[in-house]
C-alpha cells in the first residue's frame, strides 16, 4: 500500500518527524555503505626464498621473496612506497632493493591477488649501522647515511629481521582511500634456509 504525503503546506508535525527521521536512516545507510566500501583491504605479509646469491667481487646477494596477498576480492592495493631492511644485529642492517615489477604499472595489486615481490640486498656495498638503533625503529632505507664500513665474514645470517615498509592506498572502481602507512616485521629469517616461509607482524 503507497503511503500518501501531503503537500508540504499541510504537514503535520508527526509528518515532518516522519519525514526527518526516513532521511536519517537513509544518511546513515549510504555513510556505512560508503564506509564498509572503502575500510581498508587487509595486507598479510610473509617472506619464502630466502638464498645467498654471489660473491662477485667481494661482494654478496642476501635474496628473499616477499608474498603479499590482497585479501579483498573488490578493493585493489596501489603502492607509493616499499622499502625493506635486513636486521642481522641489534645495530647493523642493510637495505634491500625492492623490484615492482610484479604489480600492474608497478604499483597496483589487483583485488583478491598474491604478488611474489623480489627482494636482493648487495652486503659489503650497503652495510649500515648505528649504535642506538634497533629494528623496530627502522629507517626509510638509509638514504643520507654515513659511508658503510667494511664488510667481516663473521656475521652471522640465520637469525636475521626483515621490516618492511610500505605507503598505500586502497581503491575500488574510482573511490580511493587516503593513504596508510604499512609496517611489518619479519622475525627469525634465516638465509641458509631457502624453503623456510616467515610470517611478518604489522608494528
Amino acid at each position: 500500500m503507497a503511503i500518501h504525503i501531503p503537500p508540504p503546506s499541510k504537514w503535520s508535525h508527526k509528518h515532518i518527524i516522519l519525514v526527518t527521521l526516513i532521511g536519517t536512516l537513509v544518511a546513515i545507510a549510504i555513510t556505512a555503505i560508503v564506509s564498509i566500501s572503502l575500510s581498508p583491504a587487509h595486507i598479510y605479509l610473509s617472506l619464502t626464498d630466502m638464498k645467498v646469491g654471489g660473491p662477485v667481487e667481494d661482494t654478496k646477494f642476501y635474496n628473499f621473496t616477499i608474498v603479499a596477498n590482497n585479501s579483498s576480492p573488490r578493493m585493489a592495493v596501489l603502492y607509493g612506497a616499499l622499502d625493506t631492511e635486513i636486521w642481522y644485529s641489534e645495530t647493523a642492517w642493510v637495505p634491500a632493493m625492492v623490484d615492482l615489477s610484479v604489480l600492474q604499472d608497478g604499483r597496483r595489486q589487483a583485488p583478491g591477488n598474491v604478488a611474489h615481490i623480489n627482494v636482493s640486498a648487495e652486503y659489503w656495498q650497503s652495510e649500515q649501522a648505528s649504535g642506538n638503533k634497533a629494528p623496530d625503529q627502522a629507517s626509510s632505507g638509509g638514504i643520507g647515511s654515513p659511508p658503510p664500513p667494511p664488510a667481516t665474514n663473521n656475521t652471522d645470517w640465520s637469525n636475521c629481521t626483515v621490516v618492511v615498509m610500505a605507503k598505500v592506498w586502497f581503491k575500488a572502481g574510482g573511490i580511493s582511500t587516503r593513504s596508510y602507512n604499512i609496517r611489518a616485521s619479519c622475525s627469525l629469517v634465516n638465509f641458509d634456509r631457502a624453503d623456510a616461509i616467515v610470517d611478518c607482524t604489522h608494528g
